[in-house]
Parts: structure tokens; sequence; C-alpha cells
């Protein structure tokens, strides 16, 4: 039975898991050789069954998910032959967010020759562009346009890339905006403008630089076809942890006619509970006032990335105090090879059909595929059901979080004005046992400052910084635009920016065991 988390889901913004490379291979690969890779006893649906974007075939259903092509086979036919997680998906019943791969890029994890990379006609960021831009287009239902991140031009990474300055990573962007616009094939994807910054006033600068390819009589008189229009945008940078500079960007693209119509706006690495809620919060309002049809999103990595850490969800608590999930050291332990005892924390329809001994498969003196002992207990399928569990874990966090702070906003209305700032453990602000007052007061806020009626909401915004900052995961100042402050881990998650660069870990200890 296909337990469905898709019908599950009401009018909340959507979480997106940020899909391993290598769980998706993984999935081919066992696929293909079914004969070569063990299935545990309880999977009546073989391994496929954690295929979660398989509607029919799956252990559990959730129909949206994000891949970056920073980690994926940028040849189409590779892609189609290695990856049909993704590429052989039901496109009527999935959705699929591609992103770009800036931040590889930026981040060297793909390689290029920056050295020209301001020149238009420069033929090694030209070729990428085309390569990531077909791949968007082969694979995608909505895909980012590709920057280049601000953090690019600061500390090491300024010194790989030889970006000094933000310009530099707005030029270059630009650059590859319009050889995406040029060279787009209308209908093929629809592309989100990503808008992005490393402070308030760099973001806003940003924002003016791009905004005009989301406008049709500009990009009919730039380009000869209105078609070409982006449909969407990515809040990237300090757009996607501060709130502050959310509501100013939302509020710019209101004051600039910019978002009617545009019917998807994605948070990157935006994993929080909290903020699972806010921009549920966000899109209420944008669907009440600006377009009924657009939808919030937000993605992290966390249930891949942390099992590269040997850790996985074991439970969710939703406290004032403590919202969201908790992560811990996986069960591993080579004395249990053989065990018939059931895996605890087997909430997940994963886990759920799962011994013991299907996750600790290798004893002492076990070798792996290469011939070689392992420190683990754990083989390669083992790594991924502990991902399948955690990716259902995070799904029904987000769900819960959302549901729980429905009821708190009927049951304990809490008025923003009420919020005091506090130090330490004060609970002044907290008026539900379940939920942060932060969420319900937010909600409060969103509702007044959004409202078109509203003449005054730029002062507001003004007026309430350090609430804004409270709610947030940066402060918004220019010190936070270093590449370690923008992409800050959280005591129980991994940022989904940092995730990137573990995953490439993951792989070299994963591939050929």
């Amino acid at each position: 039975m296909t337990e469905d988390l898709g019908k599950k889901h009401q009018d909340w913004a959507v979480y997106l898991p940020a899909i391993s490379g290598f769980y998706v291979t993984q999935l081919q690969k066992m696929d293909a050789n079914p004969d070569e890779w063990r299935c545990p006893e309880g999977f009546e649906k073989g391994t496929q069954g954690m295929n979660f974007l398989d509607p029919e075939n799956s252990y559990y259903h959730y129909p949206w998910g994000l891949y970056s092509g920073g980690h994926a086979h940028l040849d189409p036919v590779k892609s189609d032959e290695r990856e049909p997680m993704v590429q052989g998906r039901d496109r009527s019943k999935t959705m699929i967010l591609g992103d770009s791969g800036g931040f590889q890029l930026a981040t060297g994890v793909i390689k290029m020759d920056w050295s020209n990379a301001k020149d238009p006609n420069d033929p090694a960021r030209t070729q990428f562009c085309n390569k990531i831009l077909t791949w968007l287009e082969h694979t995608a239902d909505w895909s980012m346009t590709l920057d280049v991140p601000a953090f690019a031009a600061v500390g090491k990474l300024s010194e790989r890339t030889g970006l000094t300055e933000f310009q530099d990573t707005l030029d270059i962007s630009l650059l590859n905006l319009d050889y995406f616009m040029r060279n787009r094939t209308p209908g093929a994807t629809k592309f989100l403008n990503v808008l992005s910054g490393s402070n308030e006033e760099n973001s806003k600068t940003w924002y003016d630089a791009v905004k005009h390819f989301s406008t049709k009589s500009f990009v009919q008189e730039a380009y000869g076809n209105e078609d070409r229009t982006l449909e969407g945008y990515a809040f990237a940078g300090i757009n996607m942890k501060h709130m502050y500079s959310v509501l100013s960007r939302i509020l710019d693209l209101r004051e600039d006619g910019l978002l009617e119509g545009k019917d998807w706006i994605h948070f990157l690495g935006t994993g929080r509970l909290n903020w699972a809620c806010h921009l549920t919060s966000i899109q209420r309002q944008l669907r009440k006032h600006d377009n009924p049809n657009v939808t919030l999103s937000y993605d992290a990595a966390s249930p891949f990335v942390n099992t590269a850490y040997g850790q996985t969800y074991t439970h969710n608590e939703f406290r004032a105090k403590r919202f969201g999930y908790f992560m811990d050291r996986a069960f591993d332990n080579k004395d249990m090879k053989g065990s018939t005892m059931p895996m605890p924390f087997a909430h997940s329809p994963i886990m759920s059909r799962l011994t013991v001994g299907d996750i600790c498969v290798l004893g002492h003196g076990d070798t792996n595929r290469n011939g070689k002992e392992c420190t683990t207990s754990w083989d390669t399928l083992s790594y991924a059901l502990y991902m399948g569990h955690s990716v259902y874990n995070h799904i029904t966090a987000t769900q819960e979080a959302n549901r729980l702070a429905d009821m708190e906003k009927y049951r304990t209305p809490t008025h923003w004005k009420n919020w005091k700032k506090v130090k330490g453990s004060s609970v002044s602000n907290e008026t539900s046992p379940y939920v942060p007052g932060t969420i319900l007061m937010f909600d409060s806020f969103a509702e007044e400052v959004l409202d078109p009626a509203n003449t005054n909401a730029r002062q507001m915004l003004e007026d309430n910084k350090e609430f804004l900052k409270e709610i947030s995961f940066s402060d918004g100042s220019a010190e936070q635009s270093t590449f370690g402050a923008l992409f800050e881990t959280e005591e129980y998650e991994t940022g989904d920016s940092e995730a990137d660069m573990q995953e490439d870990i993951m792989r070299a200890d994963f591939d050929g065991e």
C-alpha cells in the first residue's frame, strides 16, 4: 500500500527534497541488476519502492522534488539511462525543480576557467551555459537561471574564481541570463528569475538589474519574443534567509507589477520548519491579493546529507521551545549482523519494513565491493534506506508543523504587536504549548504588511526590523556576505549549500562499494 503524502498536503508552501544524485543512481543500479544487489525481505515492491516520485509502486509517494545539475549527468542520454527516478517519472503527476548548479560552479565542484568569464563571448562560460540549459529543458518542469552567488567573490573562493567584487558576480550572472534568454526553447521548462545578493543593499541592486527579464514588453523588444519572459522567481542569498529582505523583494515585485502570472517562487536552501510556516503565511496572502495560482516552495538536502555523517531522523517534537525534527546517530553495529530485531524509529514506511539486520549487514571481517574491511556495518543499500526514511520524516515534519500552526492560529490567535524582545529562556512571547509564538505573530504580520490597502507597508518593515531579525537566520548586514555566514549550519540540520559539498564526499565514499 502506497502512502500518498501529496494528498495530505493542504494550502501550505511546498517542501522540495533536494534529491541526492547518489540516491537516484543507486536506485537505478539496483533496478538494472537486481541479482547483484540484496533486497530486504519486507520490501514487497523491491528496492524501487524507495522511489517516492512513483505514485503507484512506492512505499510512500511525494510528487515534488528538486534536482541539481551540479550533481547530475548533464548529457541527456546518460541522464535518461542513469537517473530514471527523475527522467522516467510521470510528469503529469510530479514536479521537479531544476537547480542550475551555480553553487557548484562557484565553489569549484564544477570546474571552469574563470579568466575570461566577464567576456560575453567567453567559450568556457558559454559552453557550460549551453550544457546546463540543455539539461534543464530536458529534465525539469521549473528551472532556475544560472547565477553566480555573491560569495564567489569572497575569501578563498575569490582566489579560485578571480572575482573580487559583488559587481563581478552580478555581471557574469547577467551574461548567463542573456544566454538563457537568447537560447531557451519557450515551453520546454519554465524559468525562475534568481534574485540574489549578500546584504539588503546589493540585493536591491541585483533585483533592479534582473527584473526586466520578467517583463514581457522588455523581453519582446530585447529578444523579439515575449514567450521568452521568465515565469517565476528564486529567492537566493540574503533573500532566502532574512525576512526583511524577503518582504522587501515581494513588495518590489508587487509595486513593479511583476507578481501577476508568476506562478512559482522558490526559496533556496531553506529547510527550517519555522520558515515552512512563515512561507505558508506569505503564500496565502499572495494568493489572496496578487495571484491565486502562485506556489511558494523551499528545499533542503538534510535527509540525504546527514546520512553521510551517520545520522538519521529519530522523531519529531513540536513545542514552543523546540519545534521540529531530531537527528541522532544512526544504528550501526557489526555485532547485529543477521539480527531479526525490528528497526527502532520505525515510523516511516521504509523503516517499518526493516529489521536491524537489513541495515547492519557487514560483520567483523566482512569486506565491501572493493575487498576492504569497512569501519561500518552498512553497505550501499543501508545508506539509501536511511535516506528514504529521512526524506519521509522531513516531509511529514513540514506538514505537521503547518498543521499545528493552523490549529493554533485559531485556538490562540497572537498579534505581532505583542512581540517583545527578550533574553535567555523567557517565554513572554509564547502563547501556545506546541508552536513558537513568533510563527503565530508573523502570520498576523504577513496579513497586514501584504495587504495592498496598507499604504504603510514599507514603514512597517523599518519599524519592526528587530522582530523580523528574530525570525530570520541572518541579520541582513554586510558582514553576512562571507561564505560561512551565508551558508551556516544548524544544530540539527545541515544547510543545503554546505550539503552540496558534502555530497561529493558521500559519492567518493559510496561509489563502487
